[in-house]
């Protein structure tokens, strides 16, 4: 049994997120938020939300299997959905995201919820401009696949150096590239967020920043062992239909 529950945000903990995810396409907020994943977080039921809070338990589970962790560097918070439950794990968080206004909502959130221990950073994993060998663990949910393949092998560097030795880092990503992941994407979006794949193709979508799904499935994972070695590996919802894996590596 878990000896941490999860604890997750409510709506409500983040204002005007409601007003703008009920208005897509019509402002570079939105279009953040998205990025963020807040829309999958509270505008999705049944098997699609399922996998999306499962991967919190399945990291949960790891941070479990390797704690306790005295620092904690959440790499690409978003609006910070995790958070409650990472501070139950650290004495302190760093909480890293490059979308300026999803990492205003993690703060308020933060605040409202009583989080004292998390340090909150806007900066890209590229330049992050953090202590070397500071950090136990590294969480990574959902982050690398917006990253551009050529980029990978050096952020891995720069997480690798980040962790103390022997440190964790867990990595979530979907299995972008395969034809199963994309036929259940597009079919998701078309029956149960069609707003969602609309907003995608919104020509102005350009003009707000944001990163969209770069790198595959395969690259991240060869990119992260040329840092770490493999110690445990989940695949969601089982290893048969792979749409999500999350992995468990320890510093090289």
């Amino acid at each position: 049994m878990s000896q941490y529950r999860l604890v997750f945000p409510k709506e409500n903990d983040y204002p005007h997120l409601a007003e703008i995810l009920a208005q897509p396409r019509l402002s570079a907020n939105y279009h953040q938020l998205i990025e963020a994943s807040a829309s999958a977080y509270f505008e999705t039921s049944g098997i699609t939300r399922w996998l999306f809070l499962k991967r919190f338990r399945v990291a949960l589970a790891y941070l479990e299997q390797i704690s306790p962790s005295e620092t904690l560097l959440d790499a690409g918070t978003g609006i910070g959905f995790f958070l409650p439950t990472l501070s139950l794990l650290a004495k302190t968080i760093v909480a890293v995201d490059i979308g300026k206004y999803p990492l205003q909502l993690a703060q308020i959130m933060a605040k409202k919820r009583h989080l004292t221990n998390i340090i909150f950073k806007r900066a890209e994993l590229t330049n992050l401009n953090l202590p070397g060998k500071y950090f136990d663990s590294i969480v990574a949910l959902s982050v690398l696949e917006h990253i551009p393949p050529q980029n990978l092998k050096t952020i891995m560097t720069t997480l690798s150096q980040l962790l103390k030795p022997g440190g964790y880092l867990i990595v979530g990503l979907p299995r972008e590239g395969s034809p199963i992941f994309k036929f259940f994407q597009q079919l998701e979006r078309r029956l149960l967020r069609g707003h969602i794949a609309r907003a995608l193709k919104d020509e102005r979508r350009k003009n707000y920043a944001t990163l969209g799904h770069v790198s595959t499935a395969n690259q991240i994972v060869q990119a992260v062992k040329t840092q770490f070695k493999v110690i445990a590996a989940t695949d969601l919802p089982n290893a048969l239909v792979k749409l999500y894996t999350i992995m468990l590596v320890q510093k090289l």
